[in-house]
């Protein structure tokens, strides 16, 4: 889960995202325009709401050899076709009855810092590494359900900010192996990859950083810097309540592999969740 900040854009960013976000938006709004009323279906005609709190367990930056629990609020609301969650952003969504999936959503991009924090990525042992700034992002899930049980889904996400420009994105499939009345389990297999900015800002040290640090200089560039294998499993208490647990393995690879940012080239993580929705 991440945190969400109301961020004031700066005006030529909102100029250049927008056409982005609305060419792969316009022909949804344009087909739920022509099937029921327009307002119908984008405004809904009831709210879906989940609240609840988590328990993160994840290493303090990517690679990092200490890890950290951390509490994160779980907070998601649905209307038609907009939606705010802490875990994607608030943006707009669309899904045809084939199980073709859209979402489009404005998110924000913690960075890391080069100290220890209570809520942001980041670690001491970075110090003169200096911060990977913050950013306000653009991001993009793409899904198709092939089986009732069986889904393939891409994502994207690319940094808006002037000095922050970096892309990352993730093509994976989800089982679900068990659905049932009070139970759902699933299994989830993702490749993880960023742009030469996205993985040098996180795996990379450059000359100047190597000069005030311990690190040796390394240099990457684009393409798949992990690969994760994961299950959740989501068990209802009654008509409202429900638990989630999740855990998450995952590998550097790659780009990755030799960066000496990483310490420990496999993890394994996991989430404890309690939701009420209505």
């Amino acid at each position: 889960m991440a945190i969400l900040f109301s961020i004031q854009l700066p005006r030529d960013t909102t100029l250049r995202a927008w056409p982005f976000v609305a060419s792969l938006l316009l022909p949804c709004l344009a087909h739920a325009q022509t099937d029921l009323t327009g307002s119908s279906r984008l405004l809904g005609d009831h709210t879906d709401l989940t609240v609840g709190a988590a328990a993160v367990a994840a290493p303090r930056y990517a690679g990092a050899e200490r890890a950290r629990v951390q509490a994160n609020p779980v907070l998601v609301v649905q209307r038609g076709m907009l939606f705010f969650d802490t875990a994607r952003g608030a943006g707009l969504q669309f899904q045809s009855d084939s199980g073709f999936y859209l979402s489009q959503s404005l998110y924000y991009d913690l960075g890391r810092l080069q100290r220890d924090s209570d809520w942001r990525p980041g670690s001491r042992v970075l110090a003169g590494m200096g911060d990977v700034p913050g950013s306000v992002t653009a991001r993009t899930l793409v899904m198709q359900r092939i089986t009732p049980y069986m889904n393939v889904n891409a994502e994207a996400e690319f940094a808006l900010k002037q000095d922050a420009r970096r892309n990352r994105y993730r093509a994976g499939v989800e089982f679900t192996l068990l659905h049932g009345a009070s139970d759902t389990v699933t299994l989830d297999l993702d490749v993880h990859a960023g742009d030469r900015r996205f993985n040098q800002a996180y795996f990379g040290v450059t000359d100047a950083q190597a000069a005030r640090t311990r690190w040796q200089a390394f240099h990457t560039g684009s393409g798949v810097y992990a690969a994760a294998v994961g299950s959740s499993w989501t068990h209802a208490l009654g008509d409202h309540w429900a638990t989630t647990v999740s855990v998450t393995g995952t590998r550097y690879a790659d780009n990755a592999t030799d960066s000496p940012l990483v310490a420990r080239r496999s993890f394994v993580g996991g989430t404890v969740a309690v939701t009420y929705s209505r």
